[in-house]
This record gives C-alpha cells, structure tokens and sequence, in this order.
C-alpha cells in the first residue's frame, strides 16, 4: 500500500446513530511505524539521504512532523530502522539448524543460498541497497549498529553452521571452511548486476541461484 493509501486509514471512524461521528481510533504504533517507514524510504529514494527533510517524510506519511518524532527521535534513526527492517538476512540466523542434524552441501544450499535469493529480488531491498552504497556513509554509526545487530550475527551463526558440517564429515575443511563469506560471493556479484542493470537481469534469478547451488555443493562436498 502506498504512504498516501496508508494515511488514508490513519484514523477510521463511523457515524453514530444521532449522526455524529464518535472518536476517531488512532492507529496501533506498529501500524504507523511501518506506514513512516514505507513513506522515508520513498523519500530517501527520491531525495537522497542528506537532502531528505523529517518534514518531507511527515508530508508523504500524510502526518505531522510531531507524529514522526512520536517515534522516531531522529533521521537517523529511521535509516537504522529500514535498514534493519527491509535487509534482514533470512535463512540459517532466523532459525537455527538443530545440533544432531547433518549439515551437507544440499543443507547450505537449503539454509543459506535459497532464502537469500528468494530475497534479494524484492524491489523495497533492492532500493534499500542503493541508498545503503550511495547514503551510507552519511549515517555511519546507523550503518555500523545495523551491521552489529544484524550481519555480524548471520555471519557467526553461518560460520557454525560451517564448522558443524565439517566436524561432522559432511563438508570439506577447504577455503570456503576456513572462510565461509565466501559461499555468498555469486550473490554479491549477481547483485552488483542488478543494481548497476536492474531487469535486464532480474530474469536470471532462477538460473544465477542455480549456479550458485550447484557451485556450492561441487566446492563443499567431501572428497
């Protein structure tokens, strides 16, 4: 739904038998969090971060400016909270593999490389990432709690997930053992593509996530 359509249904209220219109019903916080969220990120979109005025995503959240300050204290805090609400990693992180469980080349693939292209896709991430490359470094302490409270935890639980697997015999002890960012490098680069070509490569989503499945299992298997 648009911001304008969600400020639309900011308040609802019916008329009362006598014909009057009873108190109007505000909105649950998270309803409205989201609703501001939507709005900043079209705005940052269109303005670019540091150009982007609390007032203007108040306009296109169809709210006032003591509205957003309701909650959020900041613009920067708003970027933080699209950043950690738009690029959440899925996969392995949201729900841990249970120990006994084998951890083979298929279990990555399933855990780690299917929910991340199944995300990656999604216009709102996608433009979420070009504000991170190009705004980042506007809001650096935002980008780094992100990265803290976001990335660095998928990171250490992919790590494990890693490290069980070639415990247990089920994965190479190899360079992508020893480093296991690098099973997300094919990712990044069909990322990079569509960034910089947009749908003159999304319909490789399929056959890029393909590839990388099968590059992962060649690399990973035991030999």
């Amino acid at each position: 739904m648009s911001p304008t359509g969600l400020a639309t249904e900011a308040f609802s209220a019916t008329v009362a038998p006598e014909g009057r219109h009873p108190p109007r019903r505000r909105l649950p916080a998270s309803t409205r969090t989201a609703q501001i969220l939507e709005a900043a990120l079209q705005v940052f979109a269109d303005k670019g971060y540091a150009a982007a005025r609390i007032d203007d995503i108040a306009a296109a959240a169809g709210l006032s400016k003591g509205g957003i300050y309701t909650h959020f204290k900041s613009k920067e805090e708003i970027f933080e909270a699209l950043l950690t609400r738009v690029l959440q990693p899925p996969g392995s992180a949201a729900v841990p593999w249970p120990e006994g469980r084998a951890v083979t080349p298929a279990v990555l693939v399933q855990r780690v490389i299917d929910p991340l292209y199944g995300s990656v896709t999604q216009p709102q991430g996608l433009a979420m990432l070009r504000l991170l490359l190009a705004e980042g470094e506007r809001a650096p302490q935002a980008v780094d709690r992100w990265m803290a409270a976001t990335l660095e935890p998928y990171h250490a639980e992919l790590e494990a997930l890693v490290r069980r697997g070639v415990a247990q015999g089920h994965l190479r002890d190899g360079v992508l053992a020893g480093s296991p960012r690098l099973l997300l490098a094919p990712l990044l680069h069909f990322l990079f593509d569509l960034l910089i070509q947009g749908d003159a490569v999304r319909d490789q989503a399929a056959q890029r996530r393909a590839l990388h499945a099968a590059l992962v299992v060649e690399q990973m298997a035991p030999r």
